[in-house]
């Protein structure tokens, strides 16, 4: 996640304690937001938080990110549909806010606000002793995907990235433990993951941002920096590689689609060449589910490499 929000980052590095207020400040936004949404009821809450950041969001440095991303996917579209996108993306980063504060009580009503679409394919490849990799986007609610775990009762251990600012971190971690999985640090790395996965169980990583280091592959037509960790997970153990996403219907309702397993276009190739395939797969769907929502798309981190920044 990003490090300061309402400070540029090269500005709180040269002052540290201009950082230090601004995380501090941050922190004390943040907690006042969540003590009002969480007396909200899901529908008002989401309304809420989606206004508030969708009117401050736009202001801030995170705003030329997206815009840049946004500029990159879609280079037919004018400056003006993407200065009313990044709004959308802002207040749909408010909108997930207010969906992992009321998760308790989505999961509570989940009769009414959630259905869940298995492939048969996909219910064949999960359950007991079968190892899956369950791949999503920053895109629609995706934090909503790893009900799942609760819904079949599987068990799955969820990739995040801790918060820089420690306060922060702390609020939002509390809130995750409700999702119902295990969770894995991002600097974890990749054995705990391979561990989870030759017992038997499953892994979930949101793969569509970019990595320090990656393999360059398409995306969006652009040649972009890509975690194919996903892919060779499944690929080591033989787990099934499962895309999987959560739409928001309107009212607090959801609908999670769990898409058939992903296979390499030559089963018989090396690893290397099975696992770039996957990968390319990933993210073509990717791209789908972001052409059909591009404002619920969470792209405030510079997707492409800065040559290709229009």
């Amino acid at each position: 996640m990003a490090q300061y929000y309402l400070v540029p980052k090269p500005l709180a590095e040269r002052f540290p304690a201009l950082g230090r207020t601004a995380q501090r400040l941050e922190a004390a936004l943040l907690k006042s937001l969540f003590w009002c949404v969480q007396r909200l009821e899901p529908e008002r809450a989401a309304r809420v938080a989606g206004a508030l950041f969708a009117a401050v969001g736009p202001w801030t440095q995170k705003a030329r990110k997206a815009d840049g991303n946004l500029a990159t996917a879609f280079p037919e579209r004018s400056a003006a549909w993407r200065k009313s996108t990044v709004r959308e993306v802002f207040h749909s980063l408010g909108v997930a806010a207010a969906e992992l504060l009321k998760l308790e009580q989505l999961w509570q009503e989940r009769d009414r606000r959630i259905a869940f679409a298995w492939s048969d394919a996909a219910l064949a490849a999960t359950g007991p002793g079968k190892p899956a990799v369950f791949v999503c986007a920053h895109v629609g609610a995706w934090q909503l995907t790893n009900l799942i775990a609760q819904e079949r009762d599987l068990r799955i251990s969820t990739v995040y990235a801790p918060e820089s600012n420690p306060a922060v971190h702390a609020l939002v971690q509390n809130l995750r433990q409700a999702f119902g999985v295990r969770l894995v640090p991002t600097d974890a790395g990749v054995r705990p993951l391979l561990g989870e996965l030759k017992a038997g169980h499953g892994v979930g990583l949101a793969t569509d941002t970019r990595l320090a280091s990656g393999e360059l592959l398409p995306f969006f037509g652009r040649e972009a920096l890509t975690n194919t960790t996903a892919a060779r997970l499944a690929l080591r153990t033989g787990a099934a590689l499962i895309p999987i996403r959560c739409e928001r219907l309107g009212g607090a309702r959801y609908r999670v689609e769990v898409l058939d397993p992903l296979q390499p276009t030559e089963p018989d190739a090396d690893l290397d060449t099975r696992a770039l395939d996957l990968s390319r797969q990933m993210n073509a769907q990717f791209e789908a589910w972001i052409g059909e929502t591009p404002g619920q798309w969470i792209c405030l981190k510079r997707r492409w490499p800065k040559a290709h920044k229009l």
